[in-house]
């Protein structure tokens, strides 16, 4: 904007809703100020939304000061507000002055599998200096299956688009960094620069389960038997989708959803820590956690919109529904950051 004399100044400064909320109106101003001594430039506001947040008491005051600076700055100050989508909706549609003052929005989609795949292959050239292979290529059948397992989550309030990808690459290294130390010590001299198919893809399904704490837990406890065939099952359905894959057929879809019903003191809550834990071994939870939410029935109505909040920034978590409504359902939010400019 600079270089094209739409501002005098070249300063960018980035910020969020919340830290603009915490400075208050006073430490707005400094912001500006310091832009304005500078000759102009663009402030970046992320997660503006933040600014209407009860949590951030503060910030209705800035949000008035910045409705009137947005227009007393034109030509000096660009403001960029950006965010998630249904957030900055929400945003805007409570405060009928910034649609006016914001009248051009830039939405970016989630990136495609094949984008995906362009990004894994740059972060890992970038990470490693170009000197890591993988086994079948770079653009092999394994690092498909890594772009298309972050694909998954697409469109689910918790994708993290390249940064999932950047995720995905650590926990790669990770599986890597293991195998090299299992083969050393077994005496073999492994290439430091090769990520096999286990390291890309992980181990075969059917044999996971061998060395898995939560699922050797489960298994000295008393009865149960159920509860074990049934994930027993669930690992055969992730076998024959890790054969689908090296065979580029369609995986099978299935819910990780479940009701768990009984009396107390039979375990519910206890064998939900347990399934958690055991998705988490077996990769089936992207933030790689478990964490059960108790939610009791008679207030579910009441905080529902509380609660949708409280699992977005969980998500994606292991949610036992141990009683509650017989008609409720979960519901999907897009994921796409919207960016507005002043």
């Amino acid at each position: 904007m600079n270089s094209v004399g739409v501002i005098s100044g070249s300063r960018f400064e980035e910020t969020t809703g919340s830290r603009l909320a915490n400075v208050g109106v006073a430490g707005c101003k400094k912001l500006l100020d310091d832009i304005l001594n500078d000759g102009g430039g663009v402030v970046f506001i992320d997660e503006a939304y933040q600014l209407s947040s009860a949590s951030t008491p503060g910030g209705g005051a800035v949000l008035d000061f910045l409705l009137a600076e947005v227009e007393n700055l034109t030509g000096k100050v660009v403001f960029i507000l950006a965010g998630y989508q249904r957030q900055m909706e929400s945003f805007f549609a409570h405060n009928p002055g910034f649609p006016s003052r914001f009248p051009r929005e830039f939405k970016f989609a989630d990136y495609t599998d094949d984008e995906l795949l362009r990004i894994l292959k740059a972060k890992m050239y970038a990470k490693y200096n170009g000197s890591m292979n993988c086994e079948d290529g770079l653009g092999g059948l394994y690092t498909s299956i890594v772009a298309r397992r972050i694909g998954y989550g697409r469109g689910g309030d918790g994708f993290g688009n390249a940064r999932a990808v950047e995720n995905t690459l650590s926990r790669i290294g990770d599986r890597q960094a293991d195998r090299l130390r299992r083969e050393r010590l077994q005496g073999a001299t492994p290439d430091d620069f090769l990520f096999t198919k286990e390291d890309l893809i992980g181990p075969e399904p059917s044999g996971a389960l061998s060395n898995c704490d939560a699922w050797t837990k489960l298994q000295g406890m008393i009865g149960l038997g159920s509860v074990r065939t049934a994930i027993q099952s669930l690992v055969d359905t992730l076998t024959e989708n890790y054969r689908r894959e090296l065979c580029r057929e369609p995986i099978v879809q299935y819910s990780l959803n479940r009701v768990f019903l009984g009396n107390p003191g039979t375990g519910k809550t206890t064998i939900a820590k347990l399934l958690g834990a055991i998705l988490c071994h077996l990769g089936l939870l992207s933030k790689g956690e478990g964490k059960p939410c108790r939610f009791c029935c008679h207030s579910w109505a009441g905080r529902y919109a509380n609660s949708l909040q409280s699992l977005s920034r969980t998500r994606p978590t292991l949610l036992a529904r141990i009683s509650g409504s017989r008609n409720s359902k979960p519901r999907a939010f897009s994921r796409r950051r919207l960016v507005r400019f002043s």
